[in-house]
């Protein structure tokens, strides 16, 4: 069914609205973003029982990427958006399968020519209490003015619009943006490359503490409190903050299966870029490498790559980089584990049914992976995980997902189990929850009753989640300090705290492990949580993109350009390096993600390198005056630098 011809639509934030026809409207929005909301009549409300998909056609000319967001909000006032990235210049079609709005999935699977989309908000909305359907924009560098058409709902999967176009070159840059540095021909790149593998003969060392000060020393990385700061302590006894840069690795791979009618021509079936194809992706990044240095183009990238990070000051190799290139480097790393144990019942989306015995037995299995390096003293600590789907919920109450699920979990079990032994009779329970349940079996089954909010978020599902977590952090940690007790336990990389209960086991670690997309560490933060669980903390994640070159979108943090963001990066280091409890950051990431997302979709301008592996100058200068500077900072002989960085809107999804 069709929505503009028959629904009431609410304008917010001063948007502007002209109507094209009976299903195409034309949207102005200020750079504080903006939108409408289609009030439902009782029809179109029973419509999202009856169909699938919820589509609409966009279409803009802005610079970069715009985000479209599409919330689906019941009377209640709880909802469930999804943050659409639109490409300039292409008619796109949005489609979102209804069944999504159940929130297991964080990211969506991507249509053709869509960038990333990702669900906020609640847990889960139910269809048939769908009260208003918000479309909006959020705030950006500018004004907005985009055109929105056929908003409807469908029960088959539509036909997406596409329009062939080349979208990149042939060395995968974006042809509908100019800057300086942009590579004009292949010669070019070739040239480039060998120049700067000539200049990188001039061998670097490694960057490490160079005072007199020294620390007991066990032969691996360790933690130490001096007082003052917690310090991670080097195999060899030296303090040493950690500076690293996660995906170190020659490729960033482009989705291009949904994205083809935007590609220039691929060398389909030359065989010198076999290894730039890989399934439903191709690897730009990968093909300039074998462009410029032929058969060697990995060996050569590893010699290149590694003086470039000694040269601008890294000490560590960081998350999901490349296997080759951490036993070609001398450089001390971080292991991140893969394939954090799982259950065939899910509470919600990856939290899984931690007291079933399957879970024990998973934990153990993956352990094993750390038998490849336990002997290794180039490992600084692993990582059993990164950015559990299940926390992005603020505030999430699982005991309250888990319990209104069909299944009988053994959770559940567990939770109805821990019910009876502290109430004992089920008129006690009834009494302090306001039920009037006739036996704890009742509790099995979701639909003989409902929980008023007072028993939701009391005292007993509280504690109960609480449990959950700790066994989801407790059983694997376990495991893993049976096979490698020599290395340091370093968390699951939360990518924020949503909940004081995310907390819950997490003393157990080494060292606790956040992403942290601000301006700079959260000090209060980090030194609570520090204090809390007596472990120093590490940030895992952190980025800061510039509006000023190849990419339409510029990641979490964003700058006007390239010494702006150099700026931006020398600000947030040199005041981590003051924070006491915090021993290291590492920066997402080596390369430029690619112009038509990797993928999930993302195409953010965070790399040092962009796609013909050409570092930005501007930035990477005052990141490494901020690399120098950090255990001065450290030590309190210099001040950190406090020049708050400028930033622009958002641009990302």
């Amino acid at each position: 069914m069709q929505f503009l011809k028959e629904h009431v639509i609410n304008l917010s934030n001063k948007t502007v609205v002209d109507y094209m026809d009976d299903v195409s409207l034309s949207i102005a929005t200020s750079c504080n973003g903006g939108g409408f909301q289609l009030d439902l009549t009782a029809i179109s409300k029973h419509a999202f029982l009856q169909n699938e998909y919820f589509v609409a056609d966009v279409f803009h000319e802005s610079e970069d990427v715009l985000v479209i967001i599409c919330r689906f909000e019941e009377r209640s006032g709880r909802f469930v958006q999804i943050h659409f990235g639109i490409l300039p210049h292409v008619l796109t079609t949005i489609c979102l399968p209804l069944s999504a709005l159940n929130g297991e999935k964080l990211f969506l699977e991507r249509y053709p020519n869509v960038m990333q989309t990702v669900l906020r908000g609640d847990p889960v909305v139910d269809l048939e209490y769908i009260d208003s359907v918000y479309i909006e924009t959020p705030s950006s560098r500018f004004s907005r003015k985009f055109m929105i058409s056929n908003i409807e709902l469908l029960t088959n999967e539509p036909e997406c619009q596409v329009k062939e176009m080349k979208y990149i070159d042939e060395m995968g840059q974006n042809n509908f943006r100019e800057w300086l540095g942009r590579i004009g021909s292949t010669l070019q790149l070739k040239a480039r490359l060998i120049q700067a593998y000539e200049e990188a003969k001039v061998r670097q060392r490694p960057f490490f503490f160079d005072g007199e000060r020294k620390f007991a020393s066990n032969g691996f990385f360790r933690t130490d409190y001096d007082g003052t700061n917690w310090w991670l302590i080097s195999p060899e006894g030296d303090p040493f903050f950690s500076i690293g840069v996660n995906c170190v690795r020659p490729n960033s791979p482009m989705k291009i299966k949904g994205m083809e009618n935007l590609l220039p021509s691929l060398p389909i079936g030359d065989n010198r870029f076999t290894e730039a194809f890989d399934e439903e992706a191709f690897d730009f990044h990968i093909a300039n490498l074998i462009r410029a240095f032929g058969e060697d183009w990995n060996n050569k990238w590893m010699f290149l790559t590694n003086e470039r990070l000694k040269q601008w000051k890294f000490n560590t190799i960081g998350n999901w980089s490349d296997d080759h290139f951490i036993s070609f480097s001398e450089l001390p790393y971080v292991f991140q584990m893969r394939d954090f144990p799982e259950t065939s019942l899910k509470i919600y989306r990856d939290f899984p049914d931690v007291f079933d015995p399957a879970y024990q037995d998973n934990a153990r299995k993956f352990a094993r992976q750390l038998e490849e390096i336990r002997d290794d003293r180039r490992v600084v600590g692993y990582f059993m995980r990164n950015e559990p789907h299940w926390a992005f919920i603020n505030k999430l109450n699982l005991v309250e997902l888990m319990i209104n699920q069909r299944e009988t979990s053994f959770c559940k079990r567990a939770f109805v189990d821990y019910l009876a032994k502290r109430y004992v009779e089920i008129g006690r329970l009834n009494e302090a929850w306001q039920t009037n349940l006739t036996s704890f079996e009742d509790l099995f089954s979701s639909e003989s009753f409902k929980l008023p909010k007072s028993v939701i978020e009391g005292e007993d599902f509280v504690f109960f989640q609480k449990v959950m977590i700790r066994r989801y952090i407790e059983i694997p940690l376990t495991c893993c300090k049976e096979v490698d007790p020599n290395h340091l336990n370093m968390g699951i990389r939360y990518a924020w705290i949503s909940s004081e209960s995310l907390l819950e086991g997490c003393e157990l670690f080494d060292v606790f492990s956040i992403n942290c997309y601000q301006d700079k560490p959260n000090k209060e933060q980090i030194t609570s949580i520090s204090k809390k669980l007596k472990i120093p903390v590490i940030i895992g994640e952190f980025h800061f993109g510039g509006a000023d070159v190849g990419l339409p979108a510029y990641g979490i943090k964003a700058t006007e350009n390239q010494l702006e963001r150099g700026k931006a990066y020398r600000y947030y280091v040199e005041q981590a390096a003051s924070v006491p409890g915090l021993i290291g950051v590492h920066y997402f990431q080596y390369n430029d993600q690619p112009v038509l997302g990797r993928f999930d979709g993302e195409n953010y301008q965070i790399g040092l390198v962009d796609v013909a592996q050409q570092p930005y100058e501007d930035f990477m200068k005052e990141l490494t005056i901020s690399h120098e500077n950090v255990y001065e900072v450290r030590a309190r002989s210099k001040k950190p630098y406090s020049v708050v960085p400028r930033f622009i809107a958002k641009t990302g999804f």
